[in-house]
């Protein structure tokens, strides 16, 4: 490159630069997101009742199973126990049926046991076990009524609203507790019906939830596409699955998701990158930088015709085969510069 004659002093300018550098494409996509809990329940009782206890507060973290209120279940408690007394007095008396019915037949014949009193007594053993199978099913029954007078958590989660208290009557089906699952939470993102086919199932992403900085964004992958497209907004929503062990995110948070859109096949492609503050546009539509070179006498800038690429964050993805890895490119004062003229660089970044 032959060299360019110099300025006087007076003419230099003070330039920002920086170097060209040589690094992988890496297309991604960043777009807002809205943590949601995959599974919310509007909990209600079963039966009619009027509520003894309220065992859990709004706030609280629940088990799957646990018990979360308490409806008076003294009238049915009352019934299992006549049922059960029934249940045992039919009992007895279809043991007591079996018993006569065999020893007639060990009879029949031999002391006067007609074959048609043996078969009446068979007859009624048979009716008094089948009362027996009705009373344990009419027992098993009112069992389940007990039990439904506790309304259980179905899922494990936290509870975030109440909505009756104790000694009010309820119905069944009328909703007494919201209950919220909060792990794992799912982040969902509406994505422009454009970008449909480059994000999958297994898609790589980060998430950076509320303010949370850069550092402590979470590694993740896309759960699942929705396949159906939103036709006022003209998007398609994906789920991206956040694990929450220790419930220090909550539904209803914002987040920015950044899809890594280059992840299928043999990896990004490397190519010469510079910041987009380096790149000017020219009113024909081409493109150039402002190269620094160093001389004796100090450092002059060049412009280089260059062509650009596709955009990943701040940096532009360029190619010139006058421009070269580690070439120091103006980013701040390329305005009003012009071939050869001398210029004080200072490093960034």
């Amino acid at each position: 490159m032959p060299a360019l004659p110099s300025l006087p002093a007076h003419a230099q300018m003070r330039v920002k630069v920086t170097a060209v550098v040589a690094a992988p494409v890496r297309q991604t996509l960043q777009l807002p997101g809205t943590l949601v809990s995959p599974r919310s329940s509007a909990l209600s009782a079963q039966v009619d009742g009027q509520v003894d206890a309220m065992l859990v507060e709004a706030g609280d973290p629940v088990a799957a199973g646990q018990p979360l209120l308490r409806l008076d279940d003294t009238l049915a408690r009352l019934e299992l126990e006549r049922l059960e007394s029934s249940l045992a007095e039919a009992g007895h008396v279809q043991r007591d049926a079996q018993r006569l019915a065999r020893e007639a037949g060990a009879l029949v014949g031999v002391q006067g046991v007609s074959r048609s009193r043996y078969g009446t007594l068979q007859a009624q053993a048979a009716i008094e076990e089948a009362k027996v199978r009705q009373l344990r099913a009419t027992v098993a029954m009112q069992r389940e009524r007990l039990d439904r007078h506790t309304v259980a958590a179905p899922f494990a989660g936290v509870v975030t609203e109440r909505r009756t208290e104790r000694g009010q009557w309820v119905g069944s089906g009328a909703s007494v507790l919201q209950l919220t699952a909060t792990d794992p939470l799912r982040v969902e993102i509406d994505v422009p019906e454009r970008q449909h086919g480059r994000i999958a199932a297994g898609t790589p992403a980060s998430v950076q939830v509320a303010d949370a900085p850069a550092a402590d964004a979470i590694a993740a992958r896309v759960d699942r596409v929705v396949p159906s497209a939103d036709p006022v907004s003209r998007s398609f929503r994906v789920h991206v699955t956040l694990a929450n062990p220790g419930g220090r995110l909550m539904a209803g948070m914002s987040a920015r998701v950044t899809f890594a859109l280059d992840w299928t096949g043999d990896g990004p492609e490397v190519a010469l990158q510079v910041p987009a503050d380096a790149v000017e546009r020219q009113p024909d539509g081409s493109a150039r930088v402002w190269v620094v070179l160093r001389s004796g006498d100090g450092a002059v800038a060049r412009p280089v015709t260059v062509r650009t690429g596709r955009h990943v964050g701040g940096q532009v993805e360029i190619a010139s085969p006058d421009l070269s890895a580690d070439d120091l490119v103006v980013v701040q004062g390329n305005e009003g510069l012009r071939p050869g003229q001398p210029v004080v660089p200072d490093m960034v970044g």
